[in-house]
């Protein structure tokens, strides 16, 4: 724009002087020739520049994703006076989702190393793709694990921030299926994953060295995220959502409790739970049923009334034999009927290691 405006400044001052020059003295400057070139020549410099600067604004920008998360890329060109404010630190809501491939070491120990990076590329393209389409930031990659936040860079309401992530659970989950199935017909060996999401108050900032810089959130609610996805080993579940997150998303969710834990580095117990899916069509509708007769026991299994609990859990079990969480509380029901806890007992599981 100020090439533009120079450009016509000296156009309209070249006129100017043309005009004085043949008042004054008679002098004839020719104009038309002479202003034809001079705003061709600048026109077409300026067109030439604008569409190399353009063309020089999308690689950086391409290469930049290819690094960085794509909405906080169009944040730091759009919107840079805010968001260099925001790396100083703030305190915002934020919704964390952390995934880890279950299985990968064990694939890395045998497979070639240019098939393992194709294998893990895979995986790794089709998971953020899903972030991506759910609006979410892409925080960092860890090895085979993925850190992805909503409500750091741009948040969309804390309700519908929890909502995005837990849709993206739900995608990933049923990308790794489809990329399970293809890998099996070809021979490959296919992956479990894990994931956690947490819901809590952050602080968004550049954490680092005067070297390198990390633009990411830290806190509480972020570490307990990170908690969640390892103990979805223990839990035998591939998702687990904090019970801040759950609250937010029970109106287009299924979920189904799975423990109250108090993990490593926390003094108050939580409560977590896993996804079945949305609240459509996609659900078994008769496990949705039987679900609350599992809930039911677990409420009879906390409030110590594990004669109960056990009717309960077994009832379930007839229709779903294979259930994991079923079972485990199952054989603590019985176990518990047979030799009651202290009278201390809070049915809360403490988790010493992270």
């Amino acid at each position: 724009m100020l090439s533009l405006g120079g450009l016509l400044l000296i156009a309209v001052g070249y006129l100017l002087v043309a005009r004085l020059l043949y008042d004054a003295w008679g002098f004839l400057l020719l104009t038309v020739p002479v202003l034809s070139a001079f705003t061709l020549g600048g026109f077409t410099c300026l067109a030439f520049d604008y569409t190399l600067e353009r063309l020089e604004k999308l690689r950086t920008r391409r290469t930049l994703e290819r690094y960085v998360s794509k909405n906080l890329v169009k944040e730091i060109l759009e919107n840079p006076d805010s968001y260099y404010h925001s790396l100083l630190g703030v305190r915002v809501p934020a919704t964390m989702l952390f995934s880890d491939l279950i299985g990968f070491t064990t694939l890395s120990e045998k497979a070639d190393p240019e098939e393992l990076v194709r294998h893990l590329n895979e995986y790794l393209t089709k998971m953020t793709t899903v972030i991506f389409e759910n609006g979410g930031t892409l925080d960092k990659f860890i090895g085979d694990a993925i850190m992805a936040v909503w409500g750091n860079v741009h948040s969309y309401g804390v309700a519908e921030d929890a909502r995005k992530a837990v849709r993206a659970a739900y995608g990933m989950r049923k990308a790794l299926r489809a990329l399970n199935d293809s890998w099996k017909a070809q021979g490959r060996m296919g992956l479990g994953m894990g994931v956690g999401i947490n819901q809590g108050e952050v602080i968004v900032g550049n954490v680092g060295s005067q070297e390198r810089m990390d633009p990411t959130v830290i806190g509480d609610a972020v570490n307990l995220a990170s908690r969640l996805e390892g103990l979805t080993r223990t839990y035998a579940v591939d998702i687990l959502i904090g019970a801040s997150a759950a609250e937010l998303v029970r109106d287009e969710f299924h979920l189904r409790s799975v423990a109250r834990v108090q993990v490593k580095g926390k003094t108050l117990p939580v409560d977590i739970l896993t996804l079945l899916g949305p609240k459509d069509d996609s659900v078994d509708k008769e496990l949705v049923k039987w679900i609350e007769t599992y809930e039911d026991g677990l409420i009879k299994f906390r409030d110590r009334d594990f004669k109960e609990s056990k009717i309960l859990f077994s009832r379930f079990l007839e229709f779903y034999p294979d259930d994991h969480l079923a079972k485990m509380y199952l054989d603590r029901a019985l176990e518990y009927e047979k030799q009651p806890p202290d009278d201390a007992w809070n049915a809360v599981e403490v988790f010493k290691k992270k």
